[in-house]
């Protein structure tokens, strides 16, 4: 009985390799027969698989798009930094050549660079802070200039900082003198801006007058230039005149300072 099952099968065997393997009409008949009864499956299935195929090709193509995207952004951003840099540089560099050549014009007086690294956030008592201190010859009561403009004297001393007040300040008291008179007044500031008072009733002044400091009452050298006399302010029952000062500097965009540390 075993053997004739296997006599069955070696039979079964031969007859389908005929028919499948060994080319002939035959073959070709039964090979058509069964794509015949399988297309309606095997359809379905090739569409699935191209469906497929584009399905994960799309995503793939989104995948690098983003990756493409996100590189040229970040590309963009570098370039835009880079050029902020490199416009920042260039400003730099042209304010410290102003600034050293006034220093070099001027050998006697001895001066020290000072970056300004902090700000009064109200403006109101004026004040910033610069990046020289003791360490540098920094001393309380010394000019601060800014091309050759008088801004300020230092106020306070550390180590490595300094504070400076600025003329602008309501606490800020200088002695001044008019250029073209000699007529000594003192320079205060304030919220309404800078005034020169204590300026004798007779005495004549000339419109725009160079108003300079006058080595009077502390360390501020004689002859810095701080302004311009401006309109007179005092009324008629004062006992002195009160005239505006006006001052070339734009205090609010000070960057770079000088400190007189000698003359």
């Amino acid at each position: 009985m075993k053997k004739q099952g296997i006599l069955i099968w070696f039979i079964l065997i031969v007859v389908l390799s005929v028919v499948f393997v060994i080319p002939s009409a035959v073959s070709r008949s039964s090979t058509g027969f069964i794509r015949e009864i399988s297309r309606p499956i095997s359809r379905p299935l090739v569409t699935f698989g191209y469906n497929t195929h584009d399905f994960f090709s799309m995503i793939f193509e989104i995948g690098n798009l983003r990756r493409e995207n996100q590189r040229l952004a970040n590309d963009l951003v570098a370039s835009h930094v880079d050029e902020s840099k490199m416009l920042e540089l260039t400003k730099e560099n042209e304010d410290l050549k102003t600034q050293l050549a006034y220093k070099n014009a001027h050998p006697e007086m001895k001066m020290v660079l000072a970056d300004v690294i902090g700000l009064d956030p109200t403006n109101y008592s004026a004040t910033l802070v610069i990046d020289r201190g003791s360490d540098d010859g920094i001393a309380v009561g010394q000019a601060v200039i800014s091309l050759g403009v008088l801004v300020g004297k230092i106020d306070q001393v550390s180590k490595n900082n300094s504070r400076v007040i600025l003329i602008t300040s309501k606490d800020s008291i200088v002695q001044v003198m008019l250029q073209n008179s000699r007529t000594i007044g003192v320079l205060s500031g304030g919220i309404a801006g800078m005034k020169l008072g204590s300026v004798p009733l007779d005495t004549a002044i000339a419109p725009s007058e160079n108003i300079i400091t006058s080595g009077l009452g502390g360390k501020l050298p004689k002859g810095i230039y701080v302004g311009t006399a401006g309109s007179e302010v005092s009324v008629k029952s004062e006992i002195f005149k009160t005239i505006e000062v006006i001052s070339p500097v734009n205090f609010s965009k000070l960057e770079y300072l000088f400190i007189v540390t000698g003359v």
